[in-house]
């Protein structure tokens, strides 16, 4: 019917009921304002399969991710959850793309992968690890999982140049699982109410591991990591490091930055830097009473950093 030279119908895309002028492309259409405003975004999203909405959802910069381990992550003792592998995945990656994860673990990043239909390869040095791994490793069909034994200083042995679309890993944390025990999180127990925290066991005795050298030797062997990493990923790519702060209060240092000095050995050796997420743990991690009742005041950390860095020579112009 006709209203003031205005068309009354239902729009053919949402069934609402609306009106427009007579003649109007979205009169003859028969869309409302809302569904006719809404275009076709005819872009090649060169980057993943997301819309664009689920583009911006995904980029909030403080997120949990409030996952139920597995058994062999508890085993482990300091897995990221699978869900903020997965999140990262689809965010860095299309289906079918190489994923690398230098410090594999039991391998979540792997497990990841394959329920999102990407490939992957995961380097690890503990055995115990690699087969903790191995159980989830159903048939692959058209995806290809490679898991190697082996050091990651040596990562150029494994995987070739340039072929990795994406890399996320969580380096070890020096000594700190030797020489951050419980003690300084216990240590006031008696004046709080309050959970104690369990600390992850150390992964392996093995010299090569990171995870047994001292501090400043670690970032030696991370920035050798690195060095391999950026031969192996291919140019205008992501690799995402999950890194935490922590103390190290038997050495007198009360604050260590680790993701500060993983930042500086990525830039090092090429990579620049590109977002940092705050993974909130907040809700996951018992308070525990540091320094009371003396007159040193400690922040429980509740968070990790997650870092992206990018490997490009095209930088974004001003």
């Amino acid at each position: 019917m006709e209203m003031n030279k205005r068309q009354v119908y239902k729009c053919k895309t949402c069934q609402k009921e609306t009106n427009a002028p007579l003649g109007t492309e979205r009169e003859k259409k028969m869309l409302c304002k809302d569904c006719f405003g809404k275009r076709k975004d005819k872009r090649k999203n060169q980057l993943n399969g997301l819309t664009g909405s689920e583009w911006a959802k995904k980029s909030i910069s403080v997120k949990e991710y409030p996952d139920v381990r597995s058994e062999k992550q508890r085993i482990h003792g300091a897995s990221f959850p699978k869900s903020l592998a997965k999140e990262h995945i689809e965010i860095y990656t299309k289906q079918g793309d190489v994923v690398l994860d230098p410090f594999l673990g039991v391998g979540t990043t792997v497990d990841a992968c394959l329920e999102l239909g990407r490939n992957s390869v995961g380097i690890e040095l503990n055995q115990e690890f690699i087969t903790l791994a191995q159980e989830d490793l159903t048939e692959l069909d058209k995806l290809s999982a490679k898991i190697f034994h082996g050091d990651s200083r040596n990562l150029t042995k494994f995987v070739d140049e340039e072929s990795i679309d994406f890399i996320l890993t969580s380096p070890p944390y020096a000594n700190l699982l030797q020489n951050i025990n419980g003690a300084f999180a216990h240590k006031w127990r008696e004046h709080s109410d309050l959970d104690p925290i369990t600390n992850a066991r150390p992964y392996s005795k093995n010299e090569s591991d990171i995870g047994n050298m001292s501090y400043n030797e670690s970032l030696l062997s991370i920035r050798k990591v690195m060095e391999e990493c950026f031969i192996v990923q291919k140019f205008e790519t992501y690799a995402v490091w999950v890194v935490k702060d922590f103390r190290s209060l038997k050495e007198s240092v009360p604050y260590v930055n680790f993701h500060g000095d993983v930042i500086r050995a990525a830039e090092d050796v090429g990579y620049y830097l590109w977002d940092i997420r705050i993974y909130d743990q907040t809700k996951f991690r018992p308070l525990v009473v540091l320094g009371y009742p003396s007159r040193n005041y400690y922040m429980n950390i509740g968070h990790s950093y997650i870092l992206v860095f990018k490997k490009t020579n095209k930088l974004p112009k001003r």
